[in-house]
């Protein structure tokens, strides 16, 4: 008899431990994120910012900033590159190995490197582009740049550093496109990845010279473009880590306060982000530093079993209930790849959360992820708009080798594919 009441008084346990977590991530699942959503604000900045859990623009009209981020153009990744480095280090391709290597590739002299670079960036992304996104009726692009794009080593500004972002911020204007000015890899790098433009270090957080660095970057982009209104926001830091292969934590957010405090004495205006980096549950509280008009970024890739259930995007949604975030939501990473149907319910589920999203990439160059299979076949396409071609060897290929192939590149060499049916299906008919 004992023993029976025992057995029943451990399964009731067992049960409790099981029902009681479920029941309150239900609860956290069926409560809106952002109910409140005043279709006015007053607001006499002329300014994108941050209201409550919402983004208003300059003329304080809701706003929820819809787009691409122009992945692959000012940061290579190895995974989508025209550029390897095969033969060299690693063999991955990184900013930092990309001009390492060509400076060891006896075919090819400074002025000649110098030159390459400049070939790419005209050309992968032209003013078509920016036609292209408006024409699919988005309204914003994120600009994923490195300290490598301003200096020649993380420290030494090359001349003319910020010309072509100023020529993208006047093609955004032009258009009618926000932009979000992203600080993909600092320094150091901020987390040991290869989209950092540096996967050979992770020394950015307590390293005072490399934290100064990226500060410094920080400065001298709020003094650029603090009365640019183009400017939606800007991104601080993508993607951290707390540690080499760690989610974010407090490190990271310190630093973002310090980042805060750097570009609010410069800048005032302009609407911050903060990425919780990789689920919600790694971001704190705004108010424990005290910061006014910022976002909070999710990046959300559907790589898990779950994700043809919109379980991802319910874990998330019930992740930001329970960490009570008071702030706008920006997904400012996320696809869903060749899955049409869970691109239109990612869509109808960022609608109803009021959560603005910029899809992860306007385009790429999809010879290694297909024929290389670098990140396997079911996770193709990335882009509405791939390039298919060999890679230039940046190590041992020569000047012109490089240059053909950077010349084509262009969105006019592009296809479209299944993701561009998706957004005119969605916002073109």
């Amino acid at each position: 008899m004992k023993r029976k009441k025992l057995f029943v008084l451990i399964s009731s346990i067992a049960a409790t431990a099981i029902v009681l977590p479920i029941a309150f991530y239900l609860t956290l699942l069926a409560i809106p994120v952002n109910k409140d959503r005043p279709n006015h604000i007053n607001n006499d900045t002329g300014y994108v910012r941050a209201y409550g859990r919402n983004i208003y623009d300059g003329n304080g009209d809701l706003l929820q900033l819809k787009g691409f981020n122009l992945g692959d153009w000012f940061n290579q990744e190895w995974w989508m590159a025209s550029s390897t480095v095969d033969g060299f280090e690693t063999g991955y391709y990184t900013p930092k190995r990309g001009l390492a290597a060509m400076k060891e590739n006896p075919n090819l002299n400074d002025v000649q490197i110098d030159e390459l670079q400049k070939i790419y960036i005209d050309t992968f992304i032209q003013e078509i582009d920016f036609k292209n996104i408006k024409d699919l009726n988005m309204n914003v692009v994120r600009i994923p740049l490195t300290c490598y794009n301003f200096t020649t080593d993380g420290y030494t500004y090359r001349e003319n550093a910020f010309e072509k972002l100023d020529w993208t911020l006047e093609m955004c204007e032009k258009y009618g496109l926000y932009a979000i000015i992203d600080n993909h890899g600092a320094i150091g790098s901020q987390n040991h990845d290869n989209h950092s433009g540096a996967d050979d270090t992770w020394d950015l957080y307590g390293n005072e010279k490399n934290e100064n660095a990226t500060i410094d970057v920080w400065k001298k982009l709020a003094t650029r473009y603090k009365d640019n209104k183009t400017v939606a926001a800007y991104d601080l830091l993508n993607e951290p880590r707390s540690g080499v292969d760690k989610y974010a934590g407090k490190i990271n957010f310190d630093f973002y306060d310090k980042l805060y405090d750097v570009v609010r004495e410069i800048d005032p205006n302009h609407m911050l982000m903060m990425e919780c980096f990789t689920f919600p549950i790694h971001g704190v509280n705004a108010k424990k530093y005290g910061w006014k008009n910022v976002a909070y970024s999710y990046h959300i890739y559907n790589i898990t079993p779950f994700r043809g259930n919109g379980f991802v995007l319910d874990f998330y949604k019930a992740m930001t209930n329970l960490m009570g975030y008071e702030v706008p939501i920006i997904i400012g990473e996320w696809s869903c790849w060749d899955e049409k149907e869970n691109w239109i319910k990612s869509f109808e589920f960022f609608d109803k959360q009021g959560w603005s999203h910029i899809s992860w990439t306007y385009k790429t160059n999809q010879y290694m992820y297909t024929h290389k299979n670098g990140l396997g076949p079911r996770m193709k396409p990335w882009s509405p708009y791939v390039i298919d071609i060999k890679p230039a060897n940046l190590f041992k290929d020569a000047y012109e080798t490089i240059k053909e192939v950077y010349l084509q590149t262009g969105t006019e060499h592009a296809t479209t594919t299944s993701i561009y049916d998706v957004y005119v299906d969605k916002y073109c008919k």
